[in-house]
C-alpha cells in the first residue's frame, strides 16, 4: 500500500497561496490542560462552599491550614468574611485578565503572540472559572445592585459557550484573520489531491475518505433553526467519524501510520466542509451573538467596578 513517505506528500497548497500551516487548529495540550485545571478548581471550590455553608467541621480550608497556609481565614457564610472575600478578588481578577484576549484580537503588534484560538481558550477558561468563583463569593446571597452584575455574568458566561461554538465553524489563520469562501474551497480541493498523492487511490481508502459529506447550509433559516441545523449536523458527523475510527482500528490490512494519516485528513475534511457550507450562516449568527453578548459584558464590568469601589471606600458589606 502506498504511504505518505513513499509519495513524498506535503501540505496542501491553495490557489491563493494560503499556507496551511497558518491555519489555526485547536491546541489540544493547552485545551486539555485548561479543561482539567478548570474542572479541578471549580469542583474544589464548590465542595468547599457546600461544606462551609453547611457548617461542617471538615472542609478543604481546614486541611490546607494544617500545612500553615491561609491560617487567618475562618469558616464563614458571608461574602465579606473568611475566604469568600479572597475568592471574590480572585474571581474579579479572572474577569479582568481574560479581557487581554480583546487586546490580542484588536492590536496587530500582538499578532505573533500565540494563535487567537489559544487566546480564546484561555479567555473562556478564565470566564468560566471566574463565574464559579464569583458565584461562591456571594455565598448564594443575590440581592441589591450587585445582583445585576451577577445575572449579567451568568448570561455572559452561558452565551460565551454558544459564541465559542459558532466561532469554531469559521476557519481562521493563526493571526486571527477569517478564511474567505474561495480559500476554503481551494483548500478542500488541495486536500483531496493531497489525499491521493499521500495515500494513493486505493478503493478502500477512498471509500473511507468519501464518506464524509456535508449538507448545504441555508441563509434563509432563522437563528434558532440555523443553530439546531448546525448542531445536528455536528452530532451526526461526530458519530460518523467515531464509527470510521472504530472501523479503521479494526482493519488489519492497513498500516497504523496510514490509518492515523487518513483519519487526520478525514477530520480536517469534515471541519472544512462544514465551514464551507455554513460559513455565511455562522458569520450571521456570530454577528447577532456579539450584539447580545457585548452590552451585557459591559454592564457586568460597570456594576462590578462600582461594587468594588464602594466596598473599599465605605467598607460596605453589601451593595
Amino acid at each position: 500500500m502506498t504511504t505518505a513517505k513513499d509519495q513524498g506528500a506535503g501540505s496542501p497548497k491553495t490557489r491563493r497561496g494560503l499556507n496551511p500551516e497558518n491555519i489555526a487548529h485547536l491546541n489540544w495540550p493547552l485545551h486539555i490542560f485548561l479543561w482539567i485545571t478548570g474542572v479541578l478548581i471549580c469542583t474544589a471550590i464548590l465542595i468547599e462552599s457546600y461544606l462551609q455553608l453547611k457548617g461542617s467541621s471538615y472542609h478543604i480550608l481546614g486541611f490546607i491550614q494544617n500545612f500553615g497556609f491561609l491560617e487567618k481565614y475562618t469558616r464563614a457564610d458571608s461574602p465579606s468574611k473568611g475566604i469568600w472575600h479572597l475568592i471574590g478578588i480572585v474571581g474579579s481578577a479572572c474577569f479582568i485578565i481574560m479581557m487581554s484576549y480583546s487586546i490580542r484580537k484588536r492590536f496587530s503588534f500582538m499578532v505573533d503572540v500565540g494563535s487567537l484560538r489559544s487566546w480564546l481558550d484561555v479567555h473562556m477558561f478564565l470566564g468560566i472559572v471566574g463565574t464559579i468563583l464569583t458565584t461562591t463569593h456571594t455565598t448564594y446571597k443575590f440581592g441589591g445592585l450587585v445582583s445585576i452584575s451577577f445575572w449579567c455574568m451568568v448570561i455572559v458566561a452561558s452565551s460565551g459557550l454558544l459564541g465559542r461554538y459558532l466561532y469554531g465553524w469559521i476557519p481562521h489563520q493563526v493571526s486571527g484573520k477569517e478564511l474567505e469562501m474561495e480559500e476554503i474551497r481551494a483548500y478542500l480541493e488541495a486536500s483531496d489531491q493531497q489525499m491521493q498523492d499521500a495515500l494513493g487511490k486505493d478503493p478502500q481508502i477512498v471509500n473511507y475518505y468519501d464518506r464524509i459529506s456535508s449538507p448545504p447550509g441555508s441563509d434563509q433559516d432563522n437563528a434558532v433553526v440555523a443553530i439546531f441545523k448546525m448542531f445536528f449536523y455536528d452530532l451526526a458527523n461526530t458519530l460518523l467519524i467515531g464509527k470510521i475510527w472504530v472501523e479503521l482500528m479494526s482493519d488489519k490490512t492497513m498500516p497504523t501510520s496510514v490509518k492515523k494519516q487518513l483519519f487526520s485528513m478525514i477530520r480536517e475534511k469534515n471541519n472544512m466542509l462544514r465551514s464551507r457550507n455554513f460559513l455565511s450562516t455562522a458569520q450571521r449568527l456570530l454577528h447577532y451573538w456579539h450584539v447580545f453578548h457585548k452590552p451585557l459584558a459591559v454592564m457586568m464590568f460597570i456594576v462590578m467596578f462600582i461594587h468594588i469601589i464602594v466596598w473599599y471606600l465605605f467598607g460596605a458589606h453589601e451593595i
